[in-house]
């Protein structure tokens, strides 16, 4: 580690023991694009950034978790624009996505206006342009649901749910930064990706299973 215009830098083998990977894979990525600029001295010797680690982490995530390519790793990246910058800005961009893939685009135009219309009033899907694989997904549900009349009712609680819950992850972040002074960037991926989903998909099998004796 070194210190630099009051910045920390990593040496290549530093990554390498932070993050598991061998130099050869951080090299690849860094020659896909994928790494913040490195910083070279005098003697030739490439220092990389300290959120490499967390951009590094980022990317074994989605390899390991969701088989994510590194192509399509970096089709993600360019177009949410990633932030080496910004730690927060990152993680947040790595919740967007997760929850979003941008793959087999459709415009809005060429999509049913009124089913559209009503997501977007539900707060089911953002009002823009193009979307993708995720939202096309929720509005085919959504599509089918609608013939149903507790339908809205139910989309209503899950929105509103959602919403009480964000605020809860929001405040429970804030006190784990300003106690620790650091929010593990795969804790965050892992909530997503895997905790909360078991946590609720238990719940709906429970109730599910007393239909039985109903």
């Amino acid at each position: 580690m070194k210190i630099i215009d009051d910045k920390t830098y990593y040496k290549m083998s530093e990554l390498v023991e932070q993050t598991k990977l061998s130099n050869h894979t951080i090299s690849f990525y860094s020659k896909k694009g994928l790494l913040p600029n490195t910083l070279s001295t005098s003697k030739n010797m490439k220092y990389y950034p300290q959120i490499t680690i967390t951009v590094l982490n980022m990317i074994k995530y989605f390899k390991e978790n969701l088989n994510f390519s590194i192509d399509y790793i970096k089709e993600l990246f360019d177009y949410y624009q990633i932030d080496f910058n910004d730690r927060a800005e990152l993680i947040l961009q790595s919740i967007q996505m997760l929850s979003s893939e941008i793959r087999n685009p459709i415009s809005k135009k060429d999509l049913d206006k009124e089913l559209v219309n009503e997501a977007i009033k539900l707060d089911l899907i953002d009002d823009k342009e193009i979307y993708f694989k995720t939202e096309i997904e929720v509005l085919n549900v959504y599509a089918e649901l609608r013939s149903y009349e507790i339908a809205t009712e139910l989309i209503n609680e899950y929105v509103i749910t959602s919403k009480k819950l964000a605020k809860l992850e929001r405040q429970l972040s804030k006190k784990v930064l300003e106690k620790t002074g650091y929010l593990p960037e795969i804790l965050v991926l892992n909530i997503l990706n895997s905790f909360k989903p078991y946590i609720f998909n238990r719940q709906t099998i429970e109730e599910f299973k007393r239909l039985d004796y109903e």
